[in-house]
C-alpha cells in the first residue's frame, strides 16, 4: 500500500521532469540546426579561403657557430608574402611575430608591424633576426658543421603567428590565429667575400589555424 501511494506522488515529478527535459533538448536542437544552416549560408555565400604564404627571399649574411661553446652567431633576412585569396573577405594583421628556428631551437626573434590586407592583396613582410645564441646538445651542433662544409647551406624554419580579424562589408569579426611555417633551405654568405654563390629560391609555406 504505501508503495503505491510513493508511485502516485512520484508520477507527476516525472512527468514535469521528462516534459521539461523534452523541451529543453527540442531546444537546444533547433538552435544547432539554425545555426548549422546559417553557419553554411555564410560559407556559401563568402567562400572562405586558407591565405598562401610564401617565403619571397632570404638572406643568411653570418651564421657561424664557436668552438666548444656552441654559441650561434646570426644574421638572417626573410621577406615572407602573403596573398589574401578571399573576393569577398578583408583581413587585419596584429600581434604579428616571427621566430626562426635551427634543429629545432629557436634563436632569434622578430616583432613585425600591424597591416591590412584587401581582398586579393599581396603584402610583404621583412623579418630580421641579428644577434647570437646558444644551441644546446651536440646533435644540433655536428648539424652545423655538416652542413657548414656541405657547401654551407643551412636548414632553417621561419614561424610567423598573428591575430587575425576579418573584415565582411562593414563588419569586422575576431578571426582564427594563422600560423606559418616556412622550411627553408639557405646558403650563408661567403665569410671572405660576402657573397652568395647560389640565388634563393622562392618556398612555400604551410598555413594552417
Amino acid at each position: 500500500m504505501a508503495s503505491g501511494v510513493t508511485s502516485v506522488l512520484c508520477c507527476p515529478c516525472r512527468c514535469i521532469f521528462c516534459g521539461l527535459l523534452s523541451c529543453i533538448l527540442s531546444v537546444v536542437a533547433c538552435v544547432l540546426i539554425v545555426a548549422g544552416l546559417v553557419f553554411l549560408t555564410l560559407y556559401l555565400l563568402f567562400r572562405p579561403h586558407l591565405v598562401h604564404a610564401t617565403a619571397a627571399s632570404a638572406d643568411l649574411a653570418n651564421f657561424t657557430l664557436t668552438p666548444r661553446t656552441w654559441i650561434l652567431r646570426y644574421n638572417l633576412t626573410v621577406a615572407v608574402a602573403l596573398r589574401n585569396p578571399n573576393t569577398r573577405i578583408a583581413i587585419r594583421y596584429a600581434a604579428v611575430q616571427a621566430d626562426a628556428y635551427y634543429q629545432g631551437q629557436p634563436f632569434g626573434h622578430a616583432a613585425l608591424p600591424e597591416f591590412f590586407q584587401d581582398t586579393g592583396e599581396r603584402t610583404e613582410v621583412m623579418a630580421q633576426f641579428v644577434g647570437q645564441h646558444p644551441l644546446e646538445g651536440g646533435v644540433a651542433a655536428a648539424a652545423f658543421r655538416k652542413e657548414a662544409i656541405d657547401h654551407a647551406r643551412f636548414s632553417l624554419d621561419v614561424k610567423v603567428r598573428a591575430k587575425m580579424s576579418l573584415k565582411v562589408w562593414a563588419f569586422t569579426v575576431p578571426g582564427p590565429r594563422p600560423r606559418i611555417d616556412c622550411p627553408l633551405l639557405i646558403q650563408r654568405r661567403n665569410l671572405t667575400t660576402g657573397a652568395a654563390s647560389t640565388e634563393f629560391q622562392p618556398t612555400d609555406c604551410r598555413v594552417w589555424f
